[in-house]
């Protein structure tokens, strides 16, 4: 093979394979990350089981969140517990779109549970390739504890390939304390685009996410809420104010396309979260929305 046409076969590949990766806040080993003390990892933006000396990159985070509590995991972020905040993401290939979770894992890696379901035009598939033009708006879980805890994105496009980068995040107390005394309101989010789910106040799944996807089965066991919240769901403005969900009752963000016989939309249509939690942001309407198949 010629020089040239390596040459060429290498910048397609790459083309074809590239991605997006989380941009703010700043992931573990990322190239922005301030405390990072080693290498960059330059496969932060390509999915799961492709690319990189251990293509099948360990669930979750690509094991950086064991760098928690250690100066390459300090936060790069502060926010405060229900506040609403903004994260980005960044590439060389947005793929005309998707869906996307955040979420956090107060236990250090062991469960995520889910923050905001973006289902659809995520990225934005006419904003470029970020970091500006994508970035996302989503509330931060109002009682999560003051602490340093891991912030997780992923990303689901509609070739069946599974993003994922995680960040630390120091989540500090809220700034109005009427946020975590009235359990019975919601936090503050106003986007016109999003809507909230209030059909499901019999039970709202959880689950442990497995510390390796090959463990994974993607079983859900179910958590009854209270007569209040049967009240609030079926309250005449309950559409425009969703419920207060608890952060330990949340579902745990999807896990797809990992070769745990779950799997995403395929080409014609963006995925639909089978638990996308209470704050859902709706994409363009571009595409059809589809749930995951198989054993999810």
């Amino acid at each position: 093979m010629s020089k040239l046409l390596q040459i060429l076969v290498a910048f397609l590949t790459g083309s074809t394979l590239a991605h997006m990766q989380l941009a703010y806040p700043p992931p573990f080993n990322a190239s922005n990350n301030p405390y990072r003390t080693t290498p960059e990892d330059p496969y932060l933006q390509y999915p799961f089981d492709c690319c990189g000396p251990a293509a099948r990159w360990q669930f979750p985070c690509r094991r950086y969140h064991d760098l928690l509590n250690t100066q390459d995991g300090l936060s790069t972020a502060t926010w405060a517990a229900g506040s609403v905040q903004n994260w980005s993401m960044a590439g060389i290939g947005n793929h005309y779109g998707g869906s996307c979770q955040v979420g956090f894992s107060d236990d250090r890696g062991r469960t995520f549970r889910v923050a905001t379901s973006y289902e659809g035009d995520c990225p934005h598939r006419n904003a470029g390739n970020g970091p500006d033009g994508q970035e996302f708006p989503f509330t931060v879980p109002r009682d999560l504890v003051p602490d340093v805890h891991i912030f997780a994105w992923t990303w689901y496009n509609r070739e069946q390939e599974f993003n994922m980068n995680c960040a630390a995040v120091n989540i500090t107390s809220p700034e109005n304390r009427s946020v975590i005394e009235d359990e019975n309101h919601s936090a503050a989010y106003t986007e016109e685009n999003v809507a909230y789910s209030t059909t499901q106040a019999a039970a709202v799944s959880t689950s442990n996410v497995p510390n390796t996807v090959h463990d994974s089965n993607c079983s859900r066991e179910t958590s009854t809420f209270s007569e209040e919240d049967d009240r609030l769901a079926n309250h005449p403005h309950a559409k425009s104010l969703p419920r207060y969900v608890p952060f330990s009752s949340r579902p745990t963000m999807l896990l797809a396309n990992a070769g745990n016989g779950c799997l995403a939309p395929l080409t014609d249509a963006e995925l639909k979260y089978p638990e996308p939690g209470h704050e859902i942001v709706a994409g363009d309407g571009a595409y059809p929305l589809r749930f995951p198949v198989g054993n999810c």
